[in-house]
């Protein structure tokens, strides 16, 4: 459209010029006498004009009237030229505003439509930028912000946010599907711990909800609970009994640590771990039902139960951790589990009941002090596959008379077995390489085979080895 405007002007120009050529040529302008003569009479003229007192001047070198009209007829070309320039690139305007205007109106058409109705009318976008059609990233940002801020709050909708609420006896977070008890804050003596909240299964005991509780004696909780948190009932002075519930997964660290007045307790199958310091201090606790399902009993989880008459250990436990045990000075086991393989350190110190210790081939580890003091055994059976014998294993294990160690044994401990005065009998295997210092100190055999190649001190023996207690 440009180069069609400036094509008319140029076309004006030249016809312009080729008239007024033309003129000057016929008039004879290009006459020097003629010149002088023209100039004279357009100087009468104007001395008349100015005489007669003539409001309408004529200023000097102006064109005649032919010329004029040539002149006029030029510029209203031009002017029609512009005209049709502008009028057409108003339109192309117009037209590109539009295209980019009406994706957006049909994006935007449903909620408009809402936001006339709600307003009397007035409509959604009646306040922004007038100049908003110029910039055509306006109308394509728009419906993507929209769209991200609809799958933020999507995505919010979904995450299961608690609301934390109380009643008369707890306070508890409220999911969309369950329940967590956080604080008991009631006073009774007896509870039932309910089964739903507001409609919601109650499936978790949260950590320390009912510790240093002054008023709990008993406690039923029921089988919806699935899980307790640590410190659950710690420091629980005068709870007696409690009832967990069947469908019970998980135990937390120190659940009952020092409820001293708990006397019994049963754990339901599908428990696979007892925490460290479960039940520590309980000393007043006497059953204690363990199923096969636990795996782990962890650190001094049964720390110093002096009253506890547990008799066997779960079929499927494999770990024991460090004091597990320590001081149960009435625990009278008499069955071992056939995958055990760790013991940890002192995990039996103290439990004077137990009379027998068969130890699988499963074992890996067998740590310092794990039986120490254990006076009460008088049978001790290892099946090979332990390698070492820690330090003060079996120190003070003043009832242990004989002892046949496995070939897989290549090392014993300093005084593993010092302090065993009943000790008689000792077979040693030729693969044992070394015997720590005082490692049979103080028993009472007096022939040993060891090894010529195996490394002691002259402590380790109660007495003089010679050449005749080589292999």
């Amino acid at each position: 459209m440009e180069k069609l405007f400036w094509g008319m002007v140029g076309g004006c120009t030249i016809a312009f010029g080729i008239l007024l050529a033309m003129y000057l040529n016929q008039s004879g302008a290009f006459d020097s006498a003629e010149e002088e003569t023209t100039t004279a009479v357009l100087a009468e003229a104007q001395t008349q004009e100015t005489e007669t007192g003539t409001e309408e001047t004529v200023p000097e070198g102006e064109y005649p009237a032919d010329i004029r009209s040539l002149i006029e007829n030029s510029q209203g070309n031009y002017a029609t030229a512009m005209l049709v320039f502008e009028e057409e690139q108003a339109r192309l305007e117009s037209a590109s505003a539009e295209a980019a205007r009406k994706p957006y109106e049909q994006t935007s058409v449903s909620s408009t439509t809402s936001t006339t109705t709600n307003n009397g009318g007035a409509g959604k976008y009646d306040n922004v930028d007038s100049g908003r059609n110029d910039n055509h990233d306006y109308f394509l940002e728009q419906p993507s912000q929209s769209q991200e801020e609809e799958s933020y709050v999507e995505e919010s909708s979904t995450a299961d946010t608690p609301s934390s609420k109380n009643d008369s006896d707890f306070q508890y977070d409220l999911y969309r599907d369950h329940v967590v008890i956080k604080k008991y804050t009631g006073s009774a003596a007896s509870l039932d711990i309910p089964d739903t909240i507001e409609g919601k299964p109650v499936t978790q005991i949260g950590d320390s909800a009912f510790s240093n509780s002054k008023s709990l004696v008993k406690v039923t909780m029921p089988d919806t609970v699935e899980k307790i948190g640590k410190n659950a009932f710690k420091g629980c002075a005068l709870l007696v009994d409690i009832a967990l519930s069947e469908d019970l997964t998980e135990m937390g660290e120190g659940v009952f640590d020092s409820c001293e007045k708990l006397a019994r307790i049963f754990i339901p199958d599908g428990v696979t771990a007892i925490g460290k310091k479960a039940f520590n201090e309980c000393s007043d606790l006497i059953r204690v039902t363990l199923p096969s399902s636990i795996q782990t009993i962890g650190e001094q989880a049964f720390y110093n139960c002096g009253k506890m008459e547990l008799t066997k250990l779960p079929s499927d436990l494999i770990n024991i951790d460090k004091e597990a045990f320590f001081d149960c000075s009435k625990l009278a086991l008499n069955k071992w589990p056939s995958d055990l393989e760790i013991i940890g350190e002192s995990a039996f110190e103290g439990c004077f009941a137990i009379t027998a210790v068969k130890l699988p081939s499963s074992m890996k580890r067998l740590d310092k002090r794990a039986f120490y003091s254990c006076t009460g055994i008088t049978e001790l059976t290892i099946r090979s596959g332990l390698e070492a014998i820690s330090e003060e294993a079996f120190a003070a294990c003043t009832g242990i008379t004989e002892l046949t160690l496995p070939k897989s044994i290549i090392s014993i401990g300093d005084t593993a077995f010092s302090g065993c005065t009943a000790l008689a009998s000792v077979e040693i295997p030729k693969n044992t390489l070394s015997i720590g210092s005082s490692a049979f100190a103080g028993c009472t055999f007096t022939e040993i085979k060891i090894n010529k190649r195996c490394s002691f001190d002259t402590s380790s023996f109660p007495f003089e080895l010679t050449e005749d207690n080589y292999y």
